[in-house]
């Protein structure tokens, strides 16, 4: 390939033709070019975990590091191409192009469409090369079915840093054409070993500057984005891979190789495993350890972290399973879903010394297979605090920003347009309150359910009550709750069912008359209640300081062991519709039973 054929035009300097590749003099690398270990940068502490618990969950980015390696994912229309960065190496260049990844340079916001515009490979050569890092493809305001390219902001030009070989599946810096420390955004990747003849990009220009490689299978992408077909544009389009392409028609976006996204994701990999499996069990997803405590007495737990050349370094700590106290381990409620104060509206209350990890659902379409017609289709998530501050939306679980410790935690739908918000919230000794709202997108409306599970391992906070409220109906479409009592031991649980005391905060049509019927497992039933103050345990109920404020209101008191119940809610009398509430507490046990 001749000199000139390595050579573009930056539209931001046209006088200037950018020789794309800049070679490293091929040195023997010296000491602080060789590869460093992982660090542990923190000890894994020990853990106390609930037996039977879910498994807890320990971000091992926060106890090992990369220290001479970033990593950044190519996200492109034909694959994902990841790359591990020469921190120590080439620090001024990994910084450099770090900053335009992170101030934005790379995905510009488009003026016409008011979203990022993603960068494309503008130059692609087989057997050589494929570049990008100049250009964005904005859209043409004139002709919005076509792009007009705008070039990369740059920055000051970074200074040059030889010392590596463009070899294949290097990534490399463009520059000035004999301006050794021109570099500024443009890069490649060079698809052969190009840093001798006939190329020369070690030497030529003061070398181009290798700032990291390629590595997973990501040159099979590289190399199919070489084969693509290529026109010419003119520089420096010359050689630009077009799909679906017929010249001579104007470029649309969806013809280009674009880049869409690139982002940091971690260097290490982590494996792990457990002395003892059989007290407790380790899965590694991501960066993450999930350890799952199986019986009682304590495990070694060994973690090791393996950077991209396959150094490694590793530390142990120990988990003790205890016994886990009896609890409310998840809530859930099954009501018609409307609009406005028909909305599906859960409310829970976290309690304790430590912010507590949950999940909560918003469950539709996967009710047709229980035999239900008239399902919420679509069900949408809305998650408040106690001010009513929205923290947390969710259409489609498969949207979450957190999809694979949605996948992780096990508690992943069924169903793809249902709905998943997975966190930690704050709690306090005093109890904190917090309110899902399920709606069902487009305004429509139906059966749906709406289900909270406590995701903690040990000691901490507790999910102390759950209070549904919705339209209740007839048939199928009664408000139906539902929780499990987890660990050992008995749990004292009060029940409520609340309709006429609702006219008070302002809900229109409440039920006037609940009853409130508590099941087990197998369908039979533990107790049913008409009007609280004439159920045996009337005493008890008020001793709760909690029973219904109306009379018509019905509630059950019971300690359970452990185990699924279902309460059922209807309406009786003269008016068997309107708006009600289940409500299920968790209370602390008394001597002598009730």
């Amino acid at each position: 390939m001749s000199a000139a054929e390595n050579k573009v035009v930056v539209a931001a300097m046209p006088a200037a033709r950018f020789s794309l590749f800049l070679s490293i003099i091929a040195l023997p690398l010296s000491a602080w070019s060789q590869n460093v270990p992982p660090t542990v940068t923190a000890a894994i502490p020990a853990a106390t975990l609930y037996r039977g618990a879910p498994a807890d969950v320990i971000d091992l980015a926060n106890f090992f590091t990369d220290p001479d390696t970033t990593s950044v994912r190519l996200t492109t229309v034909l694959g994902e191409i990841d790359v591990a960065l020469y921190d120590l190496r080439t620090p001024l260049t990994v910084a450099n192009f770090l900053r335009y990844i992170n101030e934005g340079r790379y995905f510009p916001n488009d003026p016409t469409t008011n979203t990022p515009a993603p960068l494309f490979f503008h130059r692609a050569i087989p057997e050589f090369v494929i570049q990008s890092g100049g250009y964005v493809a904005t859209v043409n305001p004139s002709d919005p079915a076509h792009i007009l390219a705008t070039a990369v902001l740059t920055f000051d030009p970074v200074d040059n840093e030889p010392g590596i070989s463009n070899t294949r599946s290097t990534i490399a810096m463009a520059k000035i054409d004999m301006q050794p420390d021109s570099a500024t955004s443009q890069w490649f990747i060079n698809l052969a070993d190009n840093g001798g003849p006939p190329n020369n990009l070690d030497t030529t220009n003061g070398g181009f500057t290798v700032f990291g490689r390629v590595i997973g299978d990501g040159m099979t992408v590289a190399d199919a984005i070489a084969a693509v077909p290529r026109f010419n544009f003119g520089v420096p389009f010359d050689s630009l891979p077009l799909r679906n392409y017929t010249s001579p028609n104007l470029v649309a976006p969806e013809n280009l190789i674009s880049i869409p996204g690139i982002s940091i994701i971690p260097s290490l990999t982590f494996t792990a495993s457990s002395a003892q499996p059989a007290l407790a069990t380790v899965q590694v997803s991501g960066t993450n350890l999930l350890i799952t405590p199986k019986q009682l007495g304590s495990a070694t737990i060994t973690v090791t972290a393996t950077d991209v050349d396959g150094a490694s370094a590793s530390q142990s700590f120990v988990v003790t399973m205890i016994s886990y106290p009896a609890h409310l381990a998840n809530i859930s409620t099954r009501a018609v879903d409307g609009t406005g104060d028909d909305a599906l509206i859960g409310g829970f209350i976290l309690r304790g010394d430590a912010p507590k990890r949950v999940v909560v659902r918003a469950i539709g379409p996967s009710l047709a297979g229980l035999d239900l017609t008239n399902v919420l289709a679509d069900p949408t998530l809305e998650l408040y605090d106690s001010t009513n501050t929205l923290l947390s939306f969710n259409d489609n679980w498969g949207d979450a920003p957190n999809e694979q410790e949605i996948v992780d935690s096990q508690f992943a739908p069924t169903e793809p347009n249902e709905s998943v918000i997975l966190t930690t919230l704050p709690a306090t000794s005093t109890g904190v309150g917090y309110t899902a709202v399920i709606r069902g997108a487009g305004g429509t409306g139906g059966i749906g359910l709406v289900e909270v599970y406590d995701l903690d391992s040990g000691p901490g906070a507790s999910i102390l009550n759950i209070s549904t409220r919705s339209n209740v109906q007839t048939g199928d479409n009664i408000l139906i709750g539902g929780f499990i009592v987890s660990g050992d031991g008995s749990q004292r649980v009060l029940v409520r069912a609340i309709g006429p005391s609702l006219a008070g905060p302002g809900v229109p049509n409440p039920l006037g008359n609940p009853t409130l019927t508590l099941v087990d497992a197998q369908g039979t039933q533990i107790d049913f209640n008409d009007n609280w103050q004439d159920n045996p345990d009337v005493v008890a109920i008020e001793a709760t300081t909690i029973p219904p404020s109306n009379p018509l209101e019905s509630a059950v008191l019971q300690t359970l062991a452990p185990g699924g119940y279902t309460t059922i809610v209807r309406g009786v009398g003269a008016t068997p519709t309107g708006t009600g509430l289940v409500e299920a507490y968790a209370l602390a046990p008394t001597p002598g039973g009730n």
